[in-house]
């Protein structure tokens, strides 16, 4: 019988799939999370939410053409912090965990953009890396929200459910719906920001969005334009 040793082993082709096929990997569980999830019932979205997130940062470390060892172990660290908040709900946990998970996606998106400027022609993994970067830029900002939003209520005008317990229950679609939204400068206005933190978060959020666009669209321009310059006559 094979080992888990054997090359040919179904676990270790798995582990040693390519940069671009974990990047497909990354963005099918992008659109999942942004797409799918939010829409499920919510006892489906807290059971299925930390396999997601689990799938999220594993294809995000080894979707990067460069695996560093610094945020591999964010990611672990991160990864487990997540968990633990989900299994005994303390808040503090809960807060480590989501500025954790922050701070990493963050990195993975810069990381991202890095790939995309240094790429030397647009192929699959540029314009995976583009698109990639632009929904986890969308997911990091629901992640605040829905924090936000959970520790302070009247921050948006969104009417709040209660559990049995008498907690406020923060549905993910509406995290998710607002960030989006406001990163693609719709303005829809059926979900507003309350306070002035808020409203200044949500400016951020516009801002970063246009300039997120402005700098790959450049980049990818660029990189058809260098293709297209003939070469001078020596």
């Amino acid at each position: 019988m094979a080992g888990i040793n054997d090359k040919n082993h179904p676990m270790k082709k798995f582990l040693f799939l390519s940069d671009t096929q974990w990047g497909i990997i990354l963005l099918v569980t992008l659109i999942f999370t942004i797409f799918i999830l939010p829409v499920m019932p919510l006892t489906w979205q807290e059971q299925s939410s930390m396999i997601v997130y689990t799938i999220l940062y594993f294809s995000a470390i080894f979707s990067m053409e460069k695996k560093v060892k610094s945020i591999l172990v964010l990611s672990i660290i991160a990864f487990c912090m997540n968990w633990l908040a989900g299994i005994f709900s303390i808040w503090i946990l809960t807060s480590v965990s989501k500025l954790l998970s922050v701070i990493f996606f963050l990195i993975i998106i810069i990381m991202l953009i890095r790939q995309v400027a240094t790429a030397p022609q647009v192929n699959l993994k540029v314009i995976l890396g583009s698109v990639m970067g632009y929904l986890l830029m969308g997911l990091v900002y629901s992640i605040f929200v829905a924090y936000i939003m959970d520790q302070d209520p009247s921050s948006f005008n969104i009417p709040q459910s209660y559990d049995e317990t008498s907690t406020a229950i923060v549905h993910l679609d509406e995290s998710v719906y607002f960030s989006f939204v406001s990163l693609a400068t719709l303005g829809y206005g059926d979900i507003l920001p309350l306070k002035p933190y808020t409203r200044s978060f949500a400016i951020w959020i516009t801002v970063s969005g246009q300039l997120y666009i402005a700098i790959i669209v450049a980049l990818l321009v660029g990189k058809f334009a260098s293709l297209n310059i003939p070469a001078k006559p020596k």
